[in-house]
């Protein structure tokens, strides 16, 4: 857990990081590892706990008591998921970076301040990197997502609580989780090895409707269908009903409804950009260069909120790796050391079951604006190609027990050569998948 600081009357960094996430460790790895000073670096979170690798959450931090492994603090910590230190509270203390705990909710960009409660912090570089908030149901109309056990997931605390909810089922009970995306399919897949009956609901006609064409959401949705997992594909929960102030099930689009004693919601995010108003947009974030600049000098944005250079457009990407990435960039940028133009290559992952003997895992690369071209490729494993214009400009790789390291490194490779495309088998072959 962070101390709180001491009372900062205009304390004045030279680097301050606003958001406490991901991309706040990141980029004090690069700051430290660059020889910035203590300090001179401060980050301002309302979390009360160091930079941790999110992902975790809706993975391992979900396992079930069974499991091998489950993630607890300190053990994922960034730099972990990176390869690098783990950079717990006491680390942050040995290089002398300091927290300031609470919430931001202004920058004054002309006095190059950032309001904390009643406290101005003064920077001379600003990085954003507040990251995402989880979007509720009740926006939309929903009614009763207030009610004890309908969970949302987004920080450390949000699945500690989920997992005590978890634990007072004792290995009993029902589960609905609500959304068919990423946090919808981890959830569910991680809450299911705890012994209760897990329904997933979500309106597309498949599972990872942005990422997935109904090819490869089947193979996905059989996988999960043969792991216990119910699925109720073209509906959508209009109403969590409660009893004592506890969810104990939801109505449904359909005229349906289904029992449960927990509920898990995900069904999106939006970016955290209310606070800092004057910079340019694009794409619901905070429009940046090659550097991670943004339309004021002194100011860089990262990870979800920043929409960088893509593709020939603007674009966002709410993923780990470009956090990582993104957050080194803006840093080096951000010293004066002109970085080579930030290049970024999508990558998405999952790693899901991974408590059972039959763990699935995917990994993508590159554009998935093209036309997919699916590889059957066994039971147990199916791939991708995106293509446009004849090259391959995207692939993918998911099975149990999915690509291995050498497998990624070679399907990024693949996506990197763009090679011509005629068949998607002849084409993995050839990359030595």
């Amino acid at each position: 857990m962070l101390r709180p600081s001491a009372r900062l009357m205009s304390k004045k960094f030279e680097y301050l990081i606003v958001g406490g996430g991901n991309a706040a460790g990141y980029a004090c790895r690069e700051f430290v590892g660059q020889g910035v000073g203590a300090g001179k670096i401060g980050i301002v979170t309302a979390e009360p706990v160091a930079p941790y690798e999110r992902p975790a959450l809706t993975k391992a931090y979900l396992h079930p008591p069974t499991a091998k492994v489950r993630a607890r603090l300190p053990g994922f910590h960034t730099c972990v998921g990176g390869g690098g230190d783990r950079q717990t509270p006491e680390w942050y203390a040995e290089k002398g970076v300091s927290f300031i705990n609470g919430k931001a909710t202004a920058v004054d960009l002309s006095s190059k301040t950032v309001k904390v409660g009643e406290e101005a912090i003064e920077y001379e570089k600003l990085i954003l990197a507040t990251g995402t908030r989880a979007l509720r149901v009740s926006q939309f109309g929903v009614k009763g997502d207030d009610l004890a056990n309908v969970c949302y997931l987004r920080e450390e605390k949000d699945a500690a609580e989920l997992v005590q909810a978890m634990e007072a089922l004792s290995g009993s009970g029902k589960v609905v989780v609500v959304g068919g995306g990423y946090i919808g399919l981890e959830c569910a897949a991680a809450l299911s090895g705890w012994g209760v009956e897990t329904t997933m609901v979500f309106p597309e006609a498949h599972c990872m409707s942005r990422l997935f064409n109904p090819e490869l959401a089947g193979w996905l949705e059989e996988q999960y269908a043969a792991r216990g997992v119910k699925l109720l594909k073209g509906d959508s929960v209009t109403e969590f009903v409660g009893e004592g102030g506890k969810v104990k099930g939801v109505n449904l689009k359909s005229g349906g409804s289904l029992e449960c004693n927990l509920a898990v919601v995900g069904v999106g995010a939006m970016p955290n950009v209310e606070f800092c108003e004057g910079l340019k947009m694009a794409e619901r974030g905070f429009a940046v260069d090659a550097s991670m600049q943004t339309s004021d000098p002194n100011v860089y944005a990262v990870g979800d909120v920043a929409a960088f250079p893509l593709y020939g457009g603007m674009a966002r990407c709410e993923h780990v790796d470009h956090a990582r990435k993104s957050a080194a960039q803006a840093a080096k940028a951000a010293m004066g050391q002109n970085p080579e133009p930030y290049r970024y290559l999508p990558y998405f992952y999952t790693r899901i079951f991974e408590y059972t003997d039959a763990p699935i895992i995917f990994n993508f690369f590159g554009d998935q604006s093209g036309n997919c071209i699916v590889s059957k490729r066994g039971e147990k494993s199916i791939g991708a190609i995106w293509e446009r214009d004849g090259k391959a400009v995207g692939a993918l790789l998911m099975g149990s027990p999915g690509p291995n390291g050498e497998d990624m490194a070679k399907l990024k490779q693949l996506v990197l050569d763009g090679p011509e495309v005629k068949e998607a088998g002849e084409v993995f072959a050839k990359a030595g998948l």
